[in-house]
């Protein structure tokens, strides 16, 4: 009777360990996005020197954040904000970005501009993020980052 009872609790883990797996592999996905195509898009769109849209899973798998860093031709708060407000406008309608919380970094310049454009969006972003948050009276602004909800980027889209 033992050697039973240890083969159905076997078979009961192992039915367990097949239904963890599976929900494991769904979650872990990343989102079917072409972030290229995206960003390409977005650059025709709103008028930017370039645009590297990147979806990035802080602190588990499953979380998708989206971030998109802008080649902006002036750096100023007031320019940036109006960079802003294109993305937003192109965002909100956009079947990968609408309904979406965006991350959204400036450098000033083309992506051709730099040996490394992902590195250039960290080292050499424009700090006036916060400007930009007050500016558009949306969003929270600190330094270099600019984060949007969803509701931010249908507000600022609106205006």
């Amino acid at each position: 009777m033992r050697w039973s009872t240890a083969v159905a609790e076997l078979r009961r883990a192992g039915v367990g360990a097949t239904i963890a797996l599976a929900m494991i592999l769904t979650l872990t996905g990343c989102s079917g996005m072409n972030e290229n195509a995206v960003s390409e898009r977005l650059t025709q769109a709103s008028g930017l020197n370039g645009a590297m849209v990147e979806v990035q899973h802080p602190g588990a798998p499953w979380v998708n954040k989206i971030v998109i860093r802008l080649f902006v031709r002036d750096a100023s708060a007031a320019a940036v904000a109006d960079d802003v407000r294109a993305v937003a406008a192109f965002a909100v309608d956009d079947r990968d970005l609408g309904g979406q919380p965006l991350t959204l970094l400036a450098v000033q310049g083309s992506p051709g501009d730099f040996s490394d454009p992902l590195t250039a969006t960290i080292t050499d972003s424009a700090y006036v993020m916060g400007s930009v948050s007050e500016i558009l009276g949306a969003g929270k602004g600190v330094e270099n980052i600019l984060d949007l909800s969803a509701a931010d980027v249908s507000r600022i889209a609106q205006r």
